[in-house]
């Protein structure tokens, strides 16, 4: 995610909070993103093709006032490629506004519900959030597990801790 989609979410995510569409607008903006194709995602992007032909689009295919003229903003701005990257951008301040923590945990194989629970759990008591879990199998660990979030990672690997012991025994 750039920057720039970043300042385009929140200038949006502003205006839909002043007219009480923050819920309503992110959901015609992830429609609208999803059903773009390649075609279509060309269309908008191409620069011979004239502004005023790519805003009689939008005003013909967009229901949402606010995401039509978010759209023609976009466009106006030569910045529609970025459209799913503000989709991304709105949904994090969607997540901080909520406090929900999307987190993804690794492991040597499948972690039970009820482990997951369990990590969820103390995740949740420890940073008051909501936690969104999605797990991954990552074959290079010998057991235990690795929790990615926001740029931090809990590492409670066998991996990491025969690594720390090789560590100290070089010492």
């Amino acid at each position: 995610m750039t920057g720039i989609a970043y300042q385009y979410a929140l200038a949006v995510f502003s205006l839909a909070e002043e007219t009480g569409e923050v819920e309503e607008f992110f959901k015609s903006l992830k429609v609208f993103s999803d059903s773009l194709d390649n075609e279509s995602k060309k269309f908008f992007i191409h620069p011979k093709i004239q502004m005023e032909d790519k805003v009689k689009v939008l005003e013909k295919t967009v229901q949402n006032h606010l995401l039509r003229n978010f759209l023609k903003v976009m466009v106006d701005n030569d910045r529609f490629s970025l459209v799913e990257a503000v989709v991304m951008a709105y949904q994090d301040i969607l997540d901080n506004l909520h406090k929900v923590m999307k987190v993804t945990i690794f492991s040597d194989k499948p972690l039970t519900d009820t482990n997951i629970e369990k990590i969820k759990n103390k995740l949740s008591k420890t940073y008051n959030r909501t936690i969104e879990a999605e797990t991954k199998i990552d074959k290079s660990i010998i057991g235990g597990f690795r929790i990615e979030f926001e740029g931090n990672v809990i590492d409670e690997t066998i991996n990491r801790h025969l690594e720390n012991i090789r560590s100290s025994l070089l010492e």
